[in-house]
């Protein structure tokens, strides 16, 4: 088989660089990694709008539950 077609097979991940199987262009753990960056950053924006809206005198409703 030549270079190229050597080059083509293998995938790497865009943020690690690693070669892994890859779902959409990223590897799984960098995948995991960046959903819970996002979802811890989500609940510290979401702590901090309900500290501001105490601070202004309003209670906040408690979140409801998805299902």
């Amino acid at each position: 088989m030549s270079k190229i077609g050597v080059m083509a097979e293998k995938k790497r991940c865009m943020i690690c660089g690693q070669e892994r199987p890859l779902k959409g262009g990223i590897c799984d753990p960098c995948q995991e990694r960046i959903r819970r960056e996002a979802l811890g950053e989500q609940a510290n924006v979401r702590a901090q709008a309900e500290k501001e809206l105490k601070k202004h005198g309003v209670t906040p409703e408690p979140a409801k539950e998805k299902k």
